[in-house]
């Protein structure tokens, strides 16, 4: 047996292959950086699309809206409900009166 210690054999072996374990150590680093900027696109992706469906369903909302607002405002249905409702007549002739600024 020689008298060289472990030790000095494992540091001779590190520094002729320590830039092996170096470079797997970036690889797996950069293995799990890829991991969680995939994951965190993902994550992005996915509320991305809630948002658009989100965006759809008011859009649908507000064109209902839209609609049920002209529906109320038509002149037909305005007449309707002062006459059937609220019992108002249209007047007469002699009941008009014009209103005139001096």
């Amino acid at each position: 047996m020689s008298s060289i210690s472990l030790h000095r054999l494992i540091a001779q072996d590190w520094r002729q292959h320590g830039w092996v374990v170096l470079l797997l150590f970036a690889c797996v680093v950069s293995a799990l950086i890829v991991v969680h900027f995939a994951h965190l696109n993902r994550q992005l992706t996915i509320a991305q699309d809630t948002l658009y469906q989100q965006r759809d369903q008011l859009d649908i909302e507000w064109r209902n809206l839209v609609l049920e607002q002209r529906a109320l405002a038509e002149h037909s249905r305005v007449e309707d409900i002062a006459r059937n409702r609220l019992q108002m007549l249209r007047p007469s002739g002699e009941r008009d009166i014009a209103v005139t600024v001096p």
